[in-house]
């Protein structure tokens, strides 16, 4: 029944258990001899002496040979049962060991017998799907530390690599010293290496004229190697301070020295009594770095910490920074300042180093917001450190100075900053900023603008009433630090959103500024927010005023004009008096400046006399605003359009029938009623006095005609092309409305927008733009937009519309341009 096994199975699997056994004996010998080749090809040999190398060489073919018969003797041939075993195990049921068996009971048992030849039958089937074995020499669980690898590691890397012919170089290194001596005979090599931080070559030195000195960095290394008989080379020195440094041998014929170079000197090196090498040296030596401050610490934006600083080595800094002492000496002892201070480490500042590589000169600026160290605004003592690859250091002098902080201009404000100073101070202030913070918050109504700053300094009560009778850690003063400061800045900053309190608050602030004698930076920093919050005042009341629509009469408005430029100028002119010193004049123009804008106020004007068609130019806006809303209108009756074709007649998106109140004829009905009120208005105006008044009225002319095709498109049922021309007349009315205010400025003597006259003859709003001619500051300056600005904003937004009615457009587009019109 074993017939039925595939041809060549069993054979295939002899031969793989005998590769198997065979790895398994071989693995050991082979790695101990492929490692051994692959040192020799690296010519480790050139290194031993030719003793020791002799002796190592018969301990390995001692091993090699132990490990092959300890292989031989547990090698054993495959038999061919060994290998239906194998076979066998990888089938279900093992049906080879089944077919090998014999009928125990039952074989004179008819039925019985049946049975068993069934069993057999389905039993060589199984067989038959029998396939030979792969080899398995389990050479893991032989070698759990992988030397196998290793050496095939070393045979591959000695392939790529190694400049030796395999075991030539251990033949050569066992020949007679007769023979293995250096065929050229005796030589030397030498060579200066700079230390690696110097960023200098190494220099190999007999290519280099010992004529003249060699200039060499302090710390390099110089090595000799002389190749020759024993004793047939000298070296001699003055480099070295300590001990003198001689030739040893490193190998059979091979003789090195290595020493530092640490003064200025030579060295020569002899054959016997003949010089053949001498060379001068001049030791550079390698100072220590430099550091220093290259202006006064100073206070930054925001009361950032401010550090200038340059720094010096002959190779590049490595690391620099800056270390930070209390300095209690120069601490004014008072109030909360007078008990010890609570001792805290020095403050480590990493200073900035270039990004790459590393500079023999380097000037930065470290700013660090240092605000809330407990520190800040008290005296200090400034260490700068530098230091170099070698780990040489240099720092300056302990520099006095003040740790700048942030300058808290509101009262209530900096009394709660010097609480929190206290209280950092040392816990023992703790019951004392208690009281102080009680007496503060007593009429919170009377001195607290800002109610979440109340209920911090509540919350900061309570936490150190907390505390109280015990001993107040750490953690509980950095938290009761921390809501002060925040107490602090809502005071100082306040939550403000209202664009009139804001500029309340920047002006008080640098009035404070100014009668405590602020810095000129603290000075240019709270200009720039009165800067900001004048221009957020000044867009909020013209906001309010266009919103009111409040109107008067040219005759009744005030002779005088502040512009943006004047208010400007009044800023520069209080920053300047200040940084003069003249900080009292100063302080009463800023006075001055903050009576004008409490004072100011935005009105809308109906154009006065003069102008070309006061009434005509409010009819025109009438229009101009009828049009774009029926623009509208007719874009949505577009997408209504779109939404019944693929929904059905008269269906919505919900499926609700749509309002015919805004139908194609309705829309056309509303054209012409807007196209007859064009034509009286155009009647009314008064003859054009310029060449810009008449290009004015053909731009209104053409309205006129592009009212009337809108309105014919309507009424046949084509809302795309009406749309278009709707587009069309919205365009030239505002070609119109500019040209007609143009000339009426002009009439007025207040010349073109693009003069650059005084405010007064060039309207612009709070944040310098132009405007047109309907609307004034103070009664006789104008708030509006101007009209460039508004058909820029038009001009998008009916090319939005044009192409969300071209239905041609793919529908991830319309959709998009849907979304936008929806949004704006």
């Amino acid at each position: 029944m074993l017939g039925t096994l595939p041809d060549g199975v069993v054979l295939r699997t002899q031969l793989a258990i005998l590769v198997e056994r065979l790895a398994q004996v071989l693995w050991a010998p082979l790695a101990l001899l492929g490692s051994v080749w692959a040192l020799a090809a690296f010519e480790v040999a050139d290194l031993l002496e030719r003793d020791v190398l002799r002796i190592i060489l018969a301990l390995i073919v001692m091993a090699a040979v132990i490990l092959a018969a300890l292989g031989a003797c547990r090698f054993r041939w495959p038999r061919r049962v060994e290998a239906l075993a194998r076979i066998d195990a990888t089938l279900p049921g093992r049906p080879i060991a089944a077919l090998l068996d014999e009928q125990a009971l039952g074989r004179e048992d008819p039925a019985a017998s049946t049975v068993w030849a069934m069993h057999r039958v389905r039993m060589g089937r199984l067989a038959r799907l029998a396939r030979a074995v792969r080899p398995e020499p389990e050479l893991a669980r032989r070698d759990p530390w992988a030397l196998r690898l290793s050496a095939t590691t070393m045979v591959l890397a000695a392939l790529l690599f190694a400049e030796g012919d395999g075991l030539d170089p251990i033949s050569a290194a066992l020949e007679s010293r007769a023979t293995a001596g250096i065929a050229s005979g005796p030589s030397y090599e030498a060579w200066a290496r700079p230390p690696d931080y110097t960023g200098r070559p190494v220099l190999y030195l007999p290519e280099v004229s010992g004529e003249r000195a060699i200039q060499l960095p302090e710390g390099t290394e110089i090595s000799v190697r002389a190749y020759g008989e024993k004793g047939e080379f000298t070296l001699s020195e003055s480099v070295v301070r300590t001990k003198r440094p001689a030739l040893e041998p490193a190998a059979e014929g091979i003789a090195t020295a290595t020493f530092p170079l640490e003064r200025s000197g030579s060295v020569t090196i002899r054959e016997g009594s003949t010089t053949i090498g001498a060379w001068s040296f001049i030791m550079v030596a390698d100072e220590p770095p430099t550091i220093a401050l290259s202006e006064p610490v100073a206070r930054d934006t925001g009361g950032a910490t401010r550090i200038a600083w340059n720094a010096r080595d002959d190779y590049g800094v490595s690391g620099a920074k800056a270390e930070i002492r209390l300095d209690p000496a120069r601490v004014d002892r008072r109030h909360g300042l007078a008990p010890e201070p609570m001792p805290r480490e020095p403050l480590l500042l990493e200073l900035p180093l270039p990004m790459t590589g590393t500079g023999t000169e380097i000037e930065d600026i470290l700013v660090e917001d240092l605000s809330k160290h407990p520190w800040a605004g008290l005296p200090i003592q400034l260490t700068l450190h530098a230091e170099d690859a070698r780990g040489q250091q240099g720092s300056t002098e302990r520099i006095a100075t003040v740790l700048p902080g942030r300058r808290f201009f509101d009262p209530l404000a900096a009394a709660l900053i010097e609480q929190r100073r206290d209280l950092l101070w040392t816990p023992e202030n703790a019951r004392r900023v208690t009281q102080v913070l009680r007496a503060v918050t007593h009429r919170p109504e009377d001195i607290f603008p800002d109610g979440r700053a109340y209920l911090l300094v509540r919350a900061a009560i309570r936490r150190l009433v907390q505390v109280q009778g015990e001993e107040v850690r750490p953690p509980v003063i950095e938290e009761v630090a921390e809501v002060l400061w925040q107490a602090a800045l809502l005071l100082e900053e306040g939550g403000l959103g209202d664009a009139a309190e804001r500029l309340a608050k920047a002006q008080s602030r640098l009035q404070e500024a100014l009668r405590d004698g602020a810095s000129d930076e603290e000075i240019a920093e709270l200009m720039d927010q009165l800067r900001e919050a004048t221009q957020d005042y000044m867009q909020q009341l013209a906001e309010e005023a266009i919103k009111r629509g409040v109107t008067e009469h040219a005759d009744e408005r005030s002779a005088e004009t502040m512009s943006p430029d004047r208010i400007a100028e009044l800023m520069d002119r209080i920053q300047e008096l200040s940084e003069q010193g003249r900080r009292m004049e100063a302080e009463a123009l800023l006075e001055a400046l903050r009576q004008m804008l409490a004072n100011m106020e935005v009105r809308l004007t109906e154009g006065g006399q003069g102008s070309a068609g006061g009434g005509a130019m409010d009819g025109l806006a009438d229009t101009l605003r009828g049009q774009q809303e029926l623009a509208d209108e007719s874009f949505q009756e577009l997408q209504r359009e779109f939404r019944r074709n693929r929904l059905g007649p008269g269906q919505g998106l919900d499926g609700e029938y749509e309002d015919e109140g805004t139908s194609p004829e309705a829309l056309a009905r509303r054209q012409e009623e807007l196209r007859e009120s064009l034509d009286a208005l155009r009647e009314a105006l008064p003859g054009a006095r310029s060449d810009g008044g008449e290009r004015a009225r053909q731009s209104l002319r053409e309205a006129d005609r592009s009212m009337a095709e809108a309105r014919d498109r309507l009424g046949s049922g084509d809302t795309a092309g009406a749309l278009d021309r709707q587009s069309d007349a919205i365009e030239q009315l505002r070609e119109g409305m500019r040209g007609l205010d143009e000339e009426a400025r002009q009439a007025r003597g207040e010349g073109s927008r693009g003069s650059d006259q005084a405010f007064s003859n060039n309207p612009a709003d709070p944040l310098g733009r132009p405007l047109g001619g309907r609307g004034r500051i103070d009664g006789s300056e104008e708030m509006l937009p101007n009209a460039e600005t508004w058909a820029r904003s038009r001009e998008l937004l009916d090319e939005i519309r044009r192409r969300a009615g071209d239905l041609t457009r793919p529908e991830v587009e319309l959709d998009y341009l849907r979304r936008l019109l929806e949004r704006f």
